[in-house]
């Protein structure tokens, strides 16, 4: 009898210890981000033969949208799925074949942290990107290589998402190799062993939801929509100057002076029936607003 206990326990021991073992031997961290800000960490790589399978390997303790070459690497739309903010790390492999050209490659990571929770103290995000060889396998970039980090203009909240379009890099931070001074190397940490792994699934488009009446006055909008719905929310504006401030259902989206501004929460869902707008105190109302909230389906 004893016995059998001893072999329960040693089971549950290495069922416990599987649960919260990752492949990422080091994560990239930025070394002065706060809780709630989101971080852009980037990587060159040479890759000198494409015709094998090149894949993508990540992990992190929050969200991310992986891009190669200015292009994103992943068909979803949130990644990875964390219901009720679940806690902990996720892993995804992910074929980048097509994304990869033979010499000199970028790749791009958008990371955002979990909202109420504090930033985990030993890191991020880890990458690998190597070739999947007949019977051997080759790095050409990992958390050990050269990457940089920068705070995004992006900060996560409870409301979801404030997002600052007039920042300099938001076209470019994607594809470009010459850094700024204010672009700082990112430190590279060890994992921690007791950290939980969480089921490698992500959140995809599943239908569109537009309002269905809307009330506009002087100094505010108010759109609603037929019942309450959850989703991704995307905001086009028209007819407002750079550096205006517009708030979205308790967001902030600061305007880049564009004939069109798109405010879009990356990394968060909303759940409304209706979404309010409106400029900072004697600022004019945008002259076209265009509402849509994309559902989403765990895959």
């Amino acid at each position: 009898m004893q016995s059998k206990r001893y072999i329960w326990f040693l089971t549950l021991v290495l069922v416990v210890i599987s649960s919260v073992r990752t492949w990422a031997g080091t994560y990239l961290l930025h070394p002065s981000a706060f809780p709630n800000e989101q971080v852009w960490f980037q990587c060159p790589f040479v890759s000198n033969d494409t015709s094998d399978r090149i894949y993508l390997r990540l992990s992190t303790t929050g969200y991310v949208l992986p891009y190669i070459n200015g292009r994103i690497a992943t068909r979803a739309s949130i990644w990875p799925s964390r219901p009720m903010n679940r806690e902990g790390v996720a892993e995804s492999v992910i074929d980048v074949t097509r994304l990869v050209k033979s010499g000199n490659n970028v790749i791009a990571l958008w990371y955002a942290p979990i909202v109420g929770l504090k930033q985990v103290p030993w890191g991020m995000v880890s990458a690998e990107i190597y070739v999947q060889h007949k019977k051997r396998s080759e790095v050409l970039c990992d958390s050990q290589s050269k990457w940089m980090c920068h705070l995004a203009p992006a900060y996560s909240n409870f409301n979801g998402e404030d997002f600052d379009a007039t920042y300099s890099y938001n076209s470019t931070w994607k594809t470009k190799q010459d850094f700024g001074i204010d672009w700082i190397p990112a430190t590279v940490v060890k994992p921690v062993t007791n950290y939980p792994i969480i089921p490698n699934k992500s959140l995809r488009p599943y239908k569109t939801v537009v309002p269905e009446r809307q009330v506009i006055t002087e100094n505010s909008a108010t759109f609603y929509f037929p019942q309450t719905v959850s989703g991704q929310l995307r905001v086009t504006l028209r007819g407002v100057k750079k550096g205006d401030v517009v708030r979205i259902n308790g967001m902030k989206y600061k305007c880049r002076g564009g004939y069109d501004e798109q405010f879009f929460t990356r990394f968060s869902m909303i759940t409304a029936n209706r979404i309010e707008i409106s400029p900072e105190e004697g600022k004019p109302m945008p002259t076209s607003m265009n509402i849509e909230l994309i559902q989403l389906i765990e895959k």
